[in-house]
């Protein structure tokens, strides 16, 4: 049976992290609160009185996991007992989630518009995690971190705000992910990357903004027109020197290695490499990577066909031309081919039927000495053609 990490529960335990005087104050009531065995039950928990309307998740903590919460604070009650002071970077979060292993989390509609809806690191580095959804969050980027769930299988981003560049080259690195779910996001096309992802078996993508306007005006259009300049932009940043490790990390990244699981890159240097990644764009052809403020060239190409449907558009980012190119032309190359292959079926199918029409159509008037009665043999379906519609991939 699924052990399942619940919205509240990361809203509670963020809570406390964040005012951990709260999280004092709801140990010393149950310390003060002793039964008559002289030990703690998760019914002293409820019997706490009143909780305000704003810390509605402790409510719901305490009627759907008391015992967990309940574990949690005696759990620090005897750490204190023994003197025991938390390591730097330690949260509650962090405690709790190695406490229990969870293999799914439903984090759905935790945050509301406006909020500050910052995914904290803790809950990327659960090894066992198979499932993660995140649907109706209101997020304008996957944090990079995403990378460390190696065990993932379903990964669920419906209804936010993400676009192609928001979603991190780092998701290659789930190698076992097998369902992605986008839809009604602000994508145009989908990323590029996740064609180097062989075990996806299910994209959903329907109801993305400006998904066809964008995108398919370039499925007829010559190979210059889908290759994109991209400006680049100023920084201040630049003007800073950076450190040798900095460069190195820059390298690493452009490398395109799984540095969370590489054994010759530390803990403390994968930290490091999470934090400063969203400075860069990975080139989806060479090993390097560029600044974001960096110009470059975005790449279109379609995929035909892709988990069952056919013309699926696909953005890619190029550091220089060159790679924009050796993008591109093989990829049309193999649009046209698997076009070409499609247009001869269908023409093989029209052959087909046309026959099987003379020669029923010759039987019925008499040609073989009599009208023939049986029934005509049955024609097999026309093959699948160029289809433009927005729907969902390969839905099962």
């Amino acid at each position: 049976m699924a052990e399942i990490f619940h919205g509240f529960e990361l809203l509670l335990l963020k809570k406390f992290d964040k005012h951990p005087e709260q999280w004092r104050d709801l140990k010393q009531k149950l310390a003060n609160k002793e039964s008559d065995d002289q030990s703690y039950t998760y019914v002293d928990l409820l019997m706490m009185g009143n909780i305000p309307q704003s810390m509605w998740f402790l409510s719901v903590a305490l009627h759907n996991r008391p015992k967990y919460l309940l574990q949690l604070i005696l759990q620090d009650l005897e750490r204190e007992k023994l003197g025991n002071v938390r390591r730097p970077g330690e949260t509650l979060l962090k405690t709790y989630l190695n406490t229990y292993n969870f293999t799914e989390f439903h984090l759905d509609s935790i945050f509301k518009y406006g909020e500050d809806n910052t995914l904290p690191k803790e809950i990327f580095k659960c090894p066992n995690v198979k499932l993660l959804s995140l649907k109706y969050n209101c997020l304008d980027k996957l944090p990079v971190d995403i990378g460390r769930m190696k065990n993932l299988r379903f990964l669920a981003l419906t209804n936010n705000k993400l676009q192609v560049q928001s979603i991190p080259y780092s998701l290659t690195f789930c190698r076992k992910l097998k369902t992605l779910m986008l839809d009604n996001n602000l994508l145009d096309a989908l990323p590029g990357f996740l064609l180097k992802m062989p075990a996806i078996r299910t994209v959903h993508r329907h109801g993305n903004h400006n998904y066809f306007k964008s995108t398919f005006m370039w499925y007829h259009t010559d190979v210059g027109y889908r290759i994109i300049p991209s400006e680049g932009a100023h920084s201040e940043s630049e003007r800073n020197p950076r450190s040798l490790q900095f460069w190195a990390a820059k390298t690493v990244i452009g490398m395109k290695i799984d540095f969370f699981e590489d054994p010759s890159i530390s803990v403390i240097l994968q930290e490091y490499l999470s934090e400063i990644y969203h400075q860069f764009k990975v080139c989806h052809y060479c090993n390097s990577a560029s600044f974001r403020y960096q110009p470059g060239y975005k790449v279109i190409t379609f995929k035909n066909p892709y988990l069952g449907n056919t013309c699926v558009p696909f953005q890619h980012w190029a550091c220089t031309i060159s790679c924009a190119v050796a993008l591109e032309v093989p990829a049309r190359q193999e649009q046209i081919a698997a076009a070409t292959r499609l247009d001869n079926l269908y023409e093989e199918y029209i052959d087909e039927c046309q026959t099987m029409f003379h020669d029923v159509h010759a039987r019925q008037r008499g040609l073989c000495g009599c009208i023939c009665t049986s029934p005509p043999p049955t024609i097999r379906s026309p093959p699948s053609t160029t289809n433009h519609s927005n729907r969902t991939c390969a839905v099962s």
